[in-house]
Order: structure tokens, then C-alpha cells, then sequence
């Protein structure tokens, strides 16, 4: 396998990765899409669009590919080529830039590596980024470690709904405890921002499932939740809006859109327990 490392001419995150190579040894052949690898970029660009991200402010880079797999931005990239695919639930494209480094999930990832993942975050802190890291409630005694270490510079903790639906919502079964651990620890963190997306519920499972959005008394039962553990009702709060074509289920794909409109109900329900609550504008 040859590895190929995509760059933009003075791209810092670019020159972090090569160092890291460099350091550990490990070939590579470098193609500046400003410079002289401009047209075979595009080529393999063309060739890979799908895989690929491109967001408002273009394409991430570095991207890197050993002819199988493509790796895009230095969290994924790094996390690749440190510990080969063990860590790819942890990372994922980022969208902040500069200094700023997130696609960084602390409870999508496998606990038993979790060694290997607070081993790339000291990586990435080591070379003066700083790092926001997203947690739903998993994995609290990553988020505690990475709390410990001073890894990270904003958590965002998504509670995803009332404690009653929060494995259903989850989609798989966790203690409530360990959530409110989670919040308990994100709350200690230089600056956390805690969020609900206010998504549809399979109420009844069946060969015509009911599904129905959270309601605004549901999502103002989170905002209590992060009340009665943070002992404080002004903690920034954002509702934000379900995205069907991200849905895993396919059943949700088939509901109808919230719009922003709707969802200043919930603001009205969540501000009695957290006063500084805003909606998402679509």
C-alpha cells in the first residue's frame, strides 16, 4: 500500500500530520493541491466525491489514503495512522478551523481503547490546538479522564431527552446514573454547552409503529435533569432541529420536518429550569 497524503500550502494541521509521519517513521508521498498536486488531487478528488467532505468553507484538509482507506482532517488522520481503525467511532470530520479541532466523540468510541483515544488527544493538545469534544452520556469515565488531563476546551453534552426515553432515544440500554455523571463532569469543564435535538420517538413498535416528536414538556424534563445535577438553571441550553436524512432508522426518515417555528414552544417549557434556553435556526 502507498500512502498519500493530500495538503494546502501552509495548511498547520497539514504540517502536523507529516511531523507525526516523520516521526514515527512511516512513508509517505506528499501532494499539495495548491502546488504541484493540484490536478492529481482533483483527479482523486473527482474519483472519491462521495467519500469525501466538503463543507461551507471547502474542503478539510489533510486527507490521507493508503490506496484502501481515506482519512479526512488530523483527528481521524492521526487516530488512523496511530492505531489503525481502532479508533474511527471516536472521530470524524471537523468543521472548526485555525487553532479549533472537533469531530470528537467521546461516547461513539469502543471503552476499551480508551488508552488509545486519550492518547491522540494529548497528541493534538501537545501541538498548542484546542479541542472540543461531544458526549451524549456514555463513557463518563473517558470524559472524567479527558476532564483530569485538561484535554479538552469545550464540552458539548447532549442529553438526549428525559430519563424515561433516554435509552430508547440511545437506542440501546444505559444506566441514567452514568448520564448524570457525564453532565456532573461536563459542567467542570472551561466551557460546556448543553443541547437536546428534539427527535421522533417509536412510541409503540409494530407493523405500523407510532412515532411521534419528543413534546415540549419532554424536552423541558431534560432541561431539568441538567438543572437538579448542576444545581444551576443558567446553563446555555440549545433545542435544536431533528435532520431526517441523518436518521439511522429508516422508520424516521418518513416524518415530517420540524421547522423553527416549532420549536419555540420547547424554548417556552425548557426556560423554567433553564433560563438562557435558545432553538437552532434552521
Amino acid at each position: 500500500m502507498i500512502n498519500t497524503l493530500y495538503t494546502a500550502t501552509g495548511c498547520t494541521r497539514c504540517k502536523i500530520v507529516k511531523r507525526f509521519m516523520e516521526e514515527r517513521d512511516i512513508p509517505y508521498t506528499e501532494k499539495d493541491m495548491k502546488a504541484e498536486g493540484k490536478e492529481e488531487f482533483q483527479q482523486f478528488y473527482k474519483a472519491n466525491r462521495k467519500y469525501i467532505y466538503r463543507g461551507e468553507n471547502g474542503i478539510e484538509f489533510p486527507v490521507f489514503t493508503n490506496g484502501e482507506a481515506i482519512y479526512q482532517g488530523i483527528g481521524p488522520a492521526v487516530a488512523y495512522l496511530h492505531f489503525n481503525g481502532k479508533l474511527d467511532e471516536f472521530f470524524s470530520i471537523g468543521v472548526l478551523h485555525k487553532e479549533w479541532v472537533d469531530g470528537i466523540y467521546v461516547s461513539h468510541g469502543n471503552p476499551e481503547y480508551a488508552g488509545e483515544f486519550i492518547e491522540v488527544l494529548r497528541f493534538l493538545k501537545n501541538n498548542n490546538l484546542k479541542l472540543q469534544v461531544d458526549t451524549n452520556g456514555k463513557n463518563n469515565h473517558i470524559l472524567r479522564q479527558i476532564l483530569d488531563e485538561g484535554l479538552a476546551d469545550i464540552v458539548i453534552m447532549n442529553v438526549l431527552g428525559p430519563e424515561e426515553l433516554y435509552s430508547k432515544i440511545l437506542g440501546e440500554d444505559i444506566n441514567i446514573d452514568e448520564v448524570k455523571k457525564s453532565i456532573e463532569t461536563a459542567a467542570k469543564f472551561p466551557e460546556v454547552h448543553f443541547q437536546t435535538t428534539v427527535v421522533p420517538v417509536v412510541r409503540q413498535e409494530g407493523d405500523s409503529p407510532e412515532i411521534s416528536y419528543l413534546a415540549p414538556e419532554e424536552v423541558a424534563e431534560a432541561a431539568k435533569l441538567i438543572e437538579e445535577v448542576t444545581e444551576s438553571k443558567k446553563n446555555p441550553y440549545l433545542i435544536k432541529l431533528f435532520k431526517t436524512k441523518e436518521a439511522k432508522d429508516k422508520r424516521l426518515k418518513a416524518v415530517g420536518p420540524l421547522s423553527a417555528a416549532n420549536l419555540m414552544p420547547y424554548r417556552s417549557k425548557a426556560r423554567a429550569y433553564q433560563v438562557f434556553t435558545e432553538v437552532e435556526k434552521a
